[in-house]
């Protein structure tokens, strides 16, 4: 059983298993303090409670600009930005005349955000939602298959979703995909990861070459953990295609990741380009 599982096991609300980290890695984070290798911009290694350490060079800038055509000048919405890893590398890239939002559920990860990137970029802003997910809210008061984003029709210009509909169920992909296309201008573009199921991961992830092994139907869709399913979140490809294009949003392209073992992909996870029709 993979070690994310087994700490969920054992430590079930997120806010237990969030203090704990941040206990473990707090001497490194001292350390890095008193041996001045601590960046403002980098949240410690306390908070990192999705992905890795990548913050300055994260990958997906270039990506957002090449394939989604990001401009500095641009209004951008990152839905589920968690401790700023894609707002950190968008300070650098966007204009004074650009501008960020984002929203996640984790407060811990908002608050960092506010105090050290909002104080230096006012034009970057963030907010705290309180949507459930079994996963990193068990207590929220609103539920993700029911939310609608707290912005206006046709405001941004891009849209960026990493590692969200990888923790979602799927009435709520419908709904935020649904938000996300309302919240686009019509032209604009959207980036959003996800495991998509089809033949071929569904063979390699029989075959045992997944490195995340979503073995559990629920359903239809497949989960690391059916006692807490949003752990890790793969969803069918046609369900994916239908939700976008009921929604308005044209897929443009579709780059398969490594996540189930196939070879020669440039991303970890799935990544689905979409423009607003």
């Amino acid at each position: 059983m993979q070690l994310t599982v087994l700490a969920k096991r054992a430590f079930p609300n997120f806010k237990t298993r969030l203090a704990i980290r941040r206990a473990v890695y707090f001497p490194m984070d001292v350390l890095d303090l008193l041996t001045g290798k601590h960046d403002p911009l980098v949240p410690p290694r306390g908070l990192w409670f999705v992905g890795g350490g990548h913050f300055r060079d994260n990958q997906f800038l270039s990506s957002f600009t090449h394939l989604c055509d990001l401009q500095p000048h641009h209004r951008v919405l990152d839905v589920g930005c968690g401790v700023g890893k894609q707002a950190v590398p968008l300070t650098q890239y966007l204009s004074p005349k650009g501008s960020y939002e984002g929203f996640d559920i984790v407060q811990e990860g908002v608050q960092w955000c506010e105090q050290q990137i909002t104080s230096r970029y006012p034009n970057f802003k963030f907010r705290h939602v309180d949507v459930f997910n079994k996963h990193y809210n068990p207590d929220g008061s609103m539920l993700p298959s029911e939310w609608k984003f707290p912005y206006s029709d046709s405001e941004f210009d891009f849209v960026c979703l990493i590692s969200v509909f990888t923790h979602m169920l799927p009435d709520a992909v419908q709904n935020y995909v649904s938000e996300i296309s309302r919240v686009l201008k019509p032209g604009a573009k959207s980036f959003i990861s996800s495991f998509l199921l089809n033949d071929e991961s569904r063979r390699l992830i029989a075959q045992g070459k997944s490195a995340i092994p979503l073995t559990h139907d629920l359903d239809g869709y497949t989960v690391l953990d059916p006692e807490f399913p949003e752990t890790t979140v793969g969803l069918p490809e046609h369900f994916v295609r239908r939700c976008f294009e009921g929604s308005g949003l044209g897929i443009s392209a579709v780059h398969y990741g490594s996540w189930c073992g196939r070879n020669g992909a440039n991303f970890y996870q799935d990544i689905v380009l979409s423009v607003r029709k």
